[in-house]
């Protein structure tokens, strides 16, 4: 009888447990969102490390993003990378020959806009969502810290460092 209290008590732990681990990573809010809409999407960075700061986030987009609109955010530059399309595409706006590739978010090292170790920060930016519905995109992304750790949210889901993800609705 004891043992199964232990048991069930150890399930339970890492039942509550695991939703918090889960969430520390680089993620993209909303998870779901429809496919051909426009969407803000929100990069939530938490950071990991208890001794260093985050000063450089780096998304990578997924094809088919040709407008990537993104919030200022006090202290931080930001930059887009855009790749040539091997043939224009046409959009609602005319043809298109480039799409953006990244984007890059780097805090002034001067400022108070890092993200201190137990913080997190929201970084936002509004897109035209491609693909279908019962797609999911991932945005691998890249994270550096103060003491120049890279964390490198590459992997697939379930591993220690999953790439963002975001599933197609249907619009």
């Amino acid at each position: 009888m004891r043992m199964r209290t232990i048991a069930a008590a150890l399930v339970m732990l890492a039942a509550v447990g695991l939703p918090a681990a889960a969430q520390a990573h680089v993620t993209l809010n909303p998870r779901a969102v429809p496919a051909g809409g426009y969407q803000v999407l929100s990069v939530r960075v938490p950071n990991e490390d208890e001794k260093a700061s985050t000063l450089k986030v780096t998304v990578f987009l997924p094809h088919g993003f040709f407008s990537v609109l993104y919030e200022a955010q006090p202290g931080w530059s930001v930059r887009t990378s855009t790749r040539t399309l091997p043939t224009p595409v046409q959009t609602e706006d005319g043809p298109v020959s480039t799409e953006v590739s990244a984007i890059t978010w780097t805090a002034s090292r001067k400022g108070k806009a890092k993200i201190a170790p137990g913080q997190f920060k929201e970084l936002h930016i509004s897109v035209k969502v491609p693909g279908n519905a019962g797609e999911t995109l991932t945005f691998p992304a890249l994270q550096t810290y103060s003491n120049g750790k890279v964390v490198h949210w590459t992997g697939a889901p379930g591993t220690e460092t999953p790439a963002p993800q975001v599933a197609l609705t249907a619009s």
